[in-house]
């Protein structure tokens, strides 16, 4: 249909969030070499870790990718601020959990002030559906059943991997005439409507009053919802 339209692969890609390369081969008639390899994430769910990966699929949707490598294997990456090695360390955790058997790198970089977090396995893109090429923001984000029903049950656990990765945890001053107070507040900022969407989302659930403070970011205010995010975030270490 979209092809009839006469839009690009390109715009399709952006459109439908699959990858280019794979609408190619569909109107060329070829079969994509990975079409029957993206549906395997149910297969892994009998033995899966579903908090560390609700987690894990937090800290993807903030600061993640997904490359193909050789021979069918394809590296999980997540940036990180390499000011807090908690997270980087238990972003490692998680990974680990979550892919039994695969070792989780840290890696600095020195032209940056981050840390890449890396993982190599050939089921990354069964367990992360959402991966594809380009930058997120210009695809559709969509969660599959299976990741709802997994972040429905573990949303706190979603909530701290997205604020740990595209997050943050500030404290502000307010003044009102000769009165200086600090306050805590929280924020994510993604420039993903649909990311920003599961973020509030979450949030909702988590019974975490938000507010969106401009077309990419989501803050956190209010005395009980700060106070009902330190339970299970607090600040970054």
């Amino acid at each position: 249909m979209l092809s009839a339209e006469g839009l690009t692969s390109l715009d399709i890609s952006r459109r439908t969030g699959i990858p280019r390369s794979t609408i190619r081969d569909w109107r060329n008639g070829r079969t994509p070499k990975r079409e029957t390899q993206l549906d395997c994430g149910p297969q892994h769910l009998a033995s899966l870790d579903e908090a560390a990966y609700a987690y894990l699929l937090g800290m993807y949707l903030g600061d993640g990718c997904i490359s193909e490598h050789a021979r069918g294997v394809y590296r999980l990456r997540i940036t990180l601020d390499a000011a807090y090695p908690g997270i980087a360390a238990e972003c490692a955790a998680g990974i680990e959990a979550v892919a039994p058997g695969k070792r989780a790198h840290l890696l600095s970089r020195r032209d940056q002030r981050a840390v890449d977090v890396t993982s190599y396995w050939k089921h990354w893109p069964c367990l992360i559906p959402q991966h594809g090429k380009g930058r997120k923001h210009l695809r559709r984000i969509t969660l599959s059943d299976w990741q709802r029903r997994i972040v429905d049950v573990h949303v706190t656990c979603f909530i701290r991997g997205l604020i740990h990765s595209d997050g943050c945890r500030i404290i502000a001053t307010e003044r009102k005439g000769r009165s200086i107070r600090r306050v805590t507040r929280y924020a994510f900022k993604n420039r993903s409507e649909d990311i920003l969407a599961l973020f509030h989302r979450a949030c909702v659930m988590a019974d975490v009053h938000c507010t969106r403070a401009s077309q990419t970011q989501i803050a956190v205010y209010s005395k009980a919802a700060v106070a009902r995010l330190d339970e299970f975030v607090g600040p970054k270490t």
